[in-house]
């Protein structure tokens, strides 16, 4: 696992998903919930793919910082992940869909949690952070 903290974007591989994201986020977000609610077991990828589309629903809808080192981003804490996104976008309908497939990428069908599970000090706060997360879209 190439993470170096707990936050959704303490992790290479949340870095991977920005190109799809500014060619379409609806139907990367959408594709990404999909898959993850239809799954019986939600592979290393899968997982950041979610929870990435759920931060960038998240600061979009609730304003929600989150800390990121893509180098296309001037200020490299709490930036704004939209900066390159349309702001017309529409998006609340995807919050249930959200929390449905971040449930399952925090239960045990899921490799990101197995892997968080092993690091007895940082997977509470890795939990906690998706927790936190669902709750904010939930409202």
């Amino acid at each position: 696992m190439g993470a170096w903290d707990y936050g959704i974007f303490d992790d290479d591989t949340g870095y991977e998903f920005f190109d799809e994201i500014k060619e379409d986020a609806i139907a990367f977000f959408t594709s990404s919930f999909e898959k993850a609610i239809n799954s019986d077991y939600l592979d290393y990828e899968d997982c950041h793919a979610v929870t990435v589309s759920a931060a960038y629903i998240d600061n979009f809808l609730n304003g929600t910082k989150y800390r990121n080192d893509n180098d296309e981003n001037e200020d490299e804490t709490n930036v704004n992940l939209f900066n390159s996104l349309q702001k017309e976008l529409i998006l609340d309908y995807l919050k249930t869909p959200a929390v449905r497939a971040l449930e399952k990428v925090i239960s045990d069908n899921s490799e990101l949690n197995e892997l968080w599970s092993d690091n007895d000090e940082l997977y509470p706060k890795w939990k906690q952070n998706i927790e936190d997360l669902i709750n904010r879209l939930k409202n």
